[in-house]
């Protein structure tokens, strides 16, 4: 199958946030960003689900996987991107081997955020 592209679309293409949704879901572009939270003044972690790569904190490059820097102790890796949400919540619950737990995003600065939870607590 082939996908014609005009010249606006390959224009946005090479800057992901301008890149409009509609032509994500042509391409099929539409995915989860896995990002993980390691805070290690508390030793505390959770994850984070964005519809669009993260940047790194000192170059601004987008990154889909690997560190993206710290600050203040806090610690933001991208673990890769995935095709659902589903995907990759199961991804960290099979990695942890424990369930994960929705946590409110009212406060979010990122529109980009879908998603953020925790591992469950065990009683």
């Amino acid at each position: 199958m082939r996908i014609y592209l005009n010249k606006d679309e390959i224009k946005a293409l090479s800057k992901w946030e301008d890149c409009p949704a509609s032509l994500k879901e042509k391409l099929g572009l539409v995915e989860v960003f896995l990002i993980e939270i390691y805070n290690t003044s508390k030793d505390t972690r959770f994850w984070e689900a964005y519809d669009c790569p993260q940047k790194t904190n000192m170059s601004g490059e987008y990154r889909i996987s690997g560190w993206l820097g710290e600050t203040n102790n806090i610690n933001r890796t991208a673990l890769g991107k995935f095709p659902s949400l589903k995907e990759a919540i199961d991804h960290i619950e099979t990695g942890e081997n424990l369930k994960t737990e929705s946590l409110d995003i009212d406060e979010i600065l990122d529109e980009s955020m879908i998603w953020r939870g925790q591992i469950l607590k065990e009683d």
